[in-house]
């Protein structure tokens, strides 16, 4: 026991004695336990909210979803076969859940979704939180005729208030009913039985289904999917997956399923875990991997102290301390850091962890349940405790084997080598620990072990990268004076330390620079495509193509601002002969040495024995003013001229270039089609085909915008129309300045309007949450690099101590002094920059080829400015980091020094 008080007094004196480098190597452990604690417990909060309460998460026992359809032999078709099911007592009670995207008055994004439901009834399990009058429920609130409940993102974002009326326009396809209903509470996103969907991203409403019979149509007022309560789940999904739908005109075989999908609520929670593990595994990788800097800074740390110390060492060793002591006392004082640095990080991890929260939340669209989390915590002290062990075995390791010798002679202050074969032993065994380590958190242990050496060859191979650069930056030319040079000269004097330190910036800035460039492109593209390319600003959806002209003339004359209108529909039709040349696509490859089909004309090759051809779109353009114009962007008519307005008597088409490539047409072919009938999900017909010939009056080019609006078949509007088109879209450029009365006017004269402005930046808001996580982590990262370097310099003035003082003595001022460490750190900040930054730039502008996507839409760009900044973010927390832990060493007096080395 005495000898055990003898070790710790020591490591803790050695600690205490440390000052500014034991504080900044239990910052680097702090940073790393930090860094695991907060993301540890921000999976325990993601998994808490997706799967704490499995049954409130599903909303039943059993989830099934419904085979929907406009046929009216599935109208009641669930409910009387769950109605029959509960009469026999296989389930207890039953509710569903309906949902459409109506159109919301004064609203022109992306269409939010309204979920109907019998709130007698929704939901079996669990509640949707109110946050809006407080208190309050979903069933009270909902209960009383025409009122809805409004998701809090579609609150803040239309500026919505208790008691306004809206109006609600219903299923375009299904005449386009509307309703005036009243807000009556503002909701979370967090939806019992709705995991994820576009009501969490885009907003969402909650009506009766009462309500909902105002503005939709019976065929819309199916439940999409059913939640039921049973003390049978696995049987009841098994009776359920037996029953088909309705018979009406088909053969029993042929009838599908009632029931498309079914779930247990066990089932849907194992899916939901699976998914996060893979995140909570990737969340414990980064945090690994933060830790892993932290050990590095212990390693870089006890290295100086052990080196500093050699003559302590040498004479306690003399006085009969023996080697595997010296080796367990300073394994002690790592340990003591580790436990300093665990218990920092934890509270740190806390507070950190918090931040990571609220980001996290816009990523998974819904608040996140929150608590003090216990098994992180214990993680995080045990993890930053045995790693500080870990990583300080190496240079306790060195310090076991100064001999006692060395006490006799004048330069004590080299460290005794280790040996090649046994720092291999060493670091393997170091890393096996490590891999132990992971393989806990990842709860595998294989897996951890791989990745554990996986990571040690990469950052071998990376520092020896590293290395390399630093030896040949600290070769070159110093142009700025002997300060520059006495910078480059120690810049590249401890190279394994400045190459491990540069990877950490190199790895900081490429994750960003390069989350940062792909998200400005995206955004850009999608801007240009809709801004530029295709020159329209808004899109209006009328189901009603017999009242086109009616609502062209209305269109024309009363929208404010308008610039330019573009009319246009579309209708799927089969390709039967060109030129008169049937297209019909063998069952079988051909084997007289004819090619085989065109993928395309493989369509339908699941049936053997009945002709097939292929299956084409016909998009229809309307004539404004005499003219055709399109909606894909600016083409140009390669060969022959646009349609005119007596192609509608003709049938004049127009083809795009790949696809007049693939079938062989040019100028006057013939192509004969057959529209394809409008059939019910259980069968029955709305529509006769019809067959038509019709004749190429020009080939397109693909137009320079990235989305097509157009299919490369194209024909004029009434032509389209006549094969059975059921829609009309158009497509509107408006003064900006005058968007919102033109956006009401064509709302309240055609019904479904978007707004593609506003489409964009809710699109940016939602990319902004995507990334914001992955930045974070980034940054985390970079900070962690910037606490290395901070421990980098404490190191070296301890080194440097004699070196300073002499300088000081000579004559050297303070300022100098600094500004050599400064030109140092700031060319560690600017190497990492530029090799980061550069290595983001160059992998982004090349991902669709990386990706093997020769096709992608995706027009990556990059602003120089952002990248400048980038790098000065890098030089200055660099730079940063070395006033902070050299500011007090320059100070120091010369003769303080002197007389002490």
């Amino acid at each position: 026991m005495k000898r055990l008080n003898f070790y710790f007094k020591y490591a803790w004196r050695s600690v205490i004695r440390g000052g500014q480098r034991s504080f900044f190597a239990i910052l680097c452990v702090a940073v790393g336990v930090a860094s695991l604690v907060a993301l540890q417990s921000l999976g325990q909060s993601i998994a808490d909210t997706l799967t704490g309460d499995a049954k409130g998460r599903a909303g039943g026992d059993v989830i099934a979803q419904v085979t929907t359809g406009t046929n009216p032999a599935l109208q009641n078709a669930a409910a009387t076969e769950l109605n029959q099911l509960k009469s026999n007592g296989l389930l207890t009670d039953w509710t569903g859940i309906v949902t459409n995207s109506p159109q919301f008055s004064g609203y022109f994004g992306f269409p939010p979704t309204v979920y109907s439901v019998d709130p007698t009834k929704y939901p079996l399990y669990g509640d949707l939180k109110i946050l809006e009058p407080a208190g309050k429920s979903l069933r009270e609130l909902i209960s009383a005729p025409n009122t809805i409940v409004i998701s809090k993102n579609l609150w803040e974002k239309q500026k919505y208030q208790l008691g306004q009326e809206i109006e609600l326009r219903g299923d375009q396809s299904n005449g386009g009913k509307t309703s005036k209903v009243k807000i009556v509470g503002q909701a979370s996103a967090d939806i019992p039985g709705i995991v994820f969907g576009p009501g969490q991203f885009f907003g969402f409403g909650f009506t009766s289904l009462d309500t909902a019979k105002g503005f939709l149509d019976d065929s819309s007022l199916n439940p999409n999917t059913v939640f039921i309560k049973t003390p049978i789940a696995q049987r009841l999904k098994e009776n359920l997956l037996t029953i088909r739908g309705p018979s009406s005109n088909l053969q029993e075989n042929r009838r599908p399923y009632l029931f498309n999908q079914v779930l247990t609520v066990q089932e849907q929670q194992e899916q939901i875990t699976r998914g996060l593990n893979v995140t909570q595994d990737l969340l414990s990788y980064v945090g690994l991997l933060s830790l892993l800097i932290g050990g590095i800074g212990v390693i870089n740390t006890m290295l100086v102290v052990i080196g500093r110390r050699t003559t302590e060492i040498a004479t306690v060793k003399a006085l009969g301390l023996k080697t595997r002591q010296t080796l367990f006392i300073f394994t002690l004082e790592a340990v003591v850091l580790g436990v300093i640095g665990s218990v920092a990080g934890v509270i740190l991890g806390e507070f950190l962890g918090l931040l990571i929260k609220g980001t996290a939340e816009g990523f998974f669209a819904r608040p996140l349940n929150w608590g003090f989390y216990i098994g992180p915590v214990i993680i995080g002290l045990i993890v930053g405790i045995l790693t500080s062990a870990v990583f300080g075995f190496l240079p306790s390791y060195a310090a076991s084997r100064v001999r006692p010798g060395v006490v006799l002679r004048m330069q004590s202050g080299a460290l005794p080598s280790i040996g090649g074969w046994a720092s291999f032993l060493i670091i393997m065994l170091m890393t096996l620990a490590f891999g132990i380590i992971a393989g806990v958190l990842l709860n595998n242990m294989v897996v951890g072990i791989i990745v554990a050496f996986a990571t040690l060859v990469v950052s071998a191979i990376m520092v020896g990268v590293m290395w390399i650069i630093v030896f040949l930056v600290g070769k070159l030319p110093a142009p700025f004076g002997p300060s520059v040079k006495m910078a480059l000269r120690s810049f590249s004097r401890h190279r394994g330390r400045t190459a491990s330190t540069v990877l950490v910036m190199v790895g900081g800035l490429f994750f960003i620079s390069f989350i940062v460039i792909i998200a400005d492109s995206i955004k850009t593209t999608i801007r240009d495509t809709f801004d530029l390319d295709l020159g329209y600003n808004v899109v209006a959806f009328n189901p009603f193509p017999s009242q086109t002209e009616e609502t062209k003339a209305t269109l024309q004359r009363e929208i404010p601002g308008l610039q330019k209108l573009f009319i246009g529909n579309g209708q799927g039709v089969t390709l039967l002969a060109i030129n008169g040349v049937s297209t019909e696509i063998a069952a079988t490859p051909p084997t007289n040495g004819t090619p085989p089909p065109t993928p395309s004309q493989n369509q339908g090759n699941n049936f053997r024995n009945q002709p097939r051809y292929p299956g084409i779109t016909l998009s229809g353009r309307d004539f404004i003013n005499g003219d055709a114009p399109g909606a894909s962007g600016k083409q140009q008519i390669l060969s022959g001229r646009n349609l005119i307005p007596s192609d509608v008597e003709t049938n004049g088409m127009l083809v795009r270039s790949d696809a007049a490539t693939e079938y062989k047409l040019k100028v006057g072919d013939k192509v004969t089609v057959r529209s394809n009938p409008q059939r019910g999900i259980l069968g029955g017909t709305s529509s006769q085909a019809k067959t038509l010939e019709m004749q190429v009056v020009g080939i397109l080019d693909k137009g320079n915008s990235t989305v097509n609006f157009e299919q490369p078949w194209i024909a004029s509007f009434k032509t389209v129309s006549d094969l059975g088109a059921q829609f009309s879209l158009y497509y509107l450029l408006v003064d900006r300045a005058q968007i919102k009365p033109a956006l009401e006017k064509v709302q309240n004269t055609v019904g479904f309007v978007i707004d593609l402005g506003d489409l964009i930046d809710t699109f940016s808001k939602l990319l902004d949450q995507f990334l914001a996580f992955p930045l974070l982590l980034s940054l985390l990262s970079l900070f962690s690099g910037a606490i290395l370097i901070a421990n980098n310099v404490a190191l070296a003035m301890l080194e440097r101590r004699t070196e300073i003082g002499v300088l000081k003595a000579i004559g050297a001022k303070q300022q100098r002094i600094m500004r050599i460490l400064l030109w140092e750190s700031g060319l560690v900040g600017l190497l990492g920059g530029l090799i980061g930054v550069g290595m983001g730039v160059l992998i982004a502008l090349n991902v669709t080829r990386l990706t093997g996507s020769t096709n992608s839409a995706l027009n990556v760009t990059w602003s120089p400015l952002t990248a400048l900044l980038l790098i000065a973010l890098g030089i200055g927390l660099a730079i940063g980091a070395t006033l902070a832990s050299a500011w007090g060493a320059v100070q120091e007096k010369p003769l303080v020094v002197l007389r002490y080395e």
